[in-house]
C-alpha cells in the first residue's frame, strides 16, 4: 500500500477519534447530548444520596460508574428509568426534560403518568435480580412489553423475540419458564427483554451481583457483544473492573454523592489523579 494513502488513513482514523472524543460532528459542530444531569440532588429524609451532579452521556456511548456502595450510582439510573425522583435539579433525555413538562400555556408542571411512560419508552434497565415474571414462559416475558406497550401483534413481537434470543444465545430457551433457568440464563433473558424494545440508553444495574461467581462471565460476554455494535448507549453500573476497563468509553468514579474523577478507563485505572480514586483501586 502507497505511503501516503497510509498516512492518510491513520490521519483521517486520529481525526475521527478526536471528534468522537469531544461529541463533534463530522462538520465540527457540538452534538447535543443524549442523557444530562444538571444540578441533581437527591435525598432520603435527612440523608443526602446524590450532592448535585453535573453529567452528560451521548448518543451510543458506553459510560461505566465505579464507586462504593452507596455512592448514588443506582439511584442515578433509577432516575433515568422514572423509578426515582430527583429531590432537585433537571434530568433529560432526547433533550425532553423527564420530571418536567409544558402545560398549554407553555409553563413547567410535573410530568404526568403520559409523559413519563413516553420517556421510559426510551430507556431500558436490567437489574440485579432479574425480575422476570415467574409465570410467563421466556417468550411471554421478552415479547409482553412488545404488544402492551409498544402495541406490536404477537407475530411482530415473536419475531423480533426470537431474533434478539439468538443474540444472547437462548433462543432454544423459547418455552421455558424462569425456574428452568440458571442465575446466568435469567439475566440474558433479563439482557432481551431490555434491548427487544429499542431504548436509545440501557442501564445495566449491577447484573452479576446476584450470580454464582462461574456464571458471571456468560453475562458479561453477552454485554460485551452487544456494546460492539454500538448502536445502544449504555449506562454501565458495575463493580467488575476489568469489565469496565474493557466496556466502557468513559468511566465515572463517584462517591459520597459525588463525581469524583472521571475519564477514559485508561486514565481512570492507570492514571488516577484523586487520592480518593487511588484508595478505592487499591482495596480491590
Amino acid at each position: 500500500m502507497d505511503l501516503q494513502v497510509v498516512q492518510d488513513s491513520e490521519e483521517n482514523n486520529e481525526a475521527q477519534a478526536v471528534r468522537k472524543r469531544n461529541h463533534l460532528d463530522p462538520s465540527g459542530e457540538i452534538i447535543e447530548p443524549l442523557v444530562e444531569y444538571s444540578g441533581v440532588t437527591k435525598s432520603f429524609g435527612d440523608l443526602e444520596i446524590i450532592k448535585g451532579i453535573d453529567l452528560q452521556m451521548h448518543a451510543g456511548e458506553k459510560l461505566a460508574f465505579i464507586g462504593p456502595s452507596g455512592s448514588g450510582k443506582t439511584t442515578l439510573g433509577r432516575m433515568l428509568m422514572t423509578l426515582e425522583r430527583p429531590t432537585s435539579g433537571i434530568v433529560t433525555i432526547d433533550g425532553e426534560q423527564i420530571w418536567q413538562m409544558k402545560d398549554k400555556r407553555g409553563k413547567w408542571k410535573a410530568a404526568n403518568e403520559t409523559h413519563l411512560r413516553a420517556m421510559r419508552e426510551k430507556v431500558g434497565m436490567v437489574f440485579q435480580h432479574f425480575n422476570l415474571f415467574p409465570h410467563l414462559s421466556v417468550e411471554r416475558n421478552v415479547t409482553l412489553a412488545l404488544t402492551s406497550v409498544l402495541n406490536l401483534s404477537r407475530d411482530e413481537a415473536h419475531e423480533r423475540a426470537e431474533w434478539m434470543l439468538k443474540k444472547v444465545g437462548l433462543l432454544d430457551k423459547l418455552h421455558n419458564y424462569p425456574s428452568q433457568l440458571s442465575g446466568g440464563q435469567k439475566q440474558r433473558v433479563a439482557i432481551a427483554r431490555a434491548l427487544v424494545m429499542r431504548p436509545k440508553v440501557v442501564v445495566f444495574d449491577e447484573v452479576t451481583s446476584a450470580l454464582d461467581p462461574e456464571l458471571v462471565g456468560e453475562v458479561l460476554a453477552v454485554i460485551k457483544e452487544i456494546a460492539k455494535e454500538g448502536e445502544t448507549a449504555m449506562m454501565l453500573i458495575t463493580h467488575e473492573m476489568d469489565f469496565a476497563r474493557e466496556v466502557a468509553d468513559r468511566v465515572i468514579f463517584g462517591a459520597e454523592g459525588l463525581i469524583v474523577e472521571e475519564g477514559t478507563p485508561e486514565e481512570i485505572f492507570d492514571r488516577p489523579q484523586s487520592e480518593r480514586l487511588r484508595t478505592f483501586l487499591n482495596r480491590l
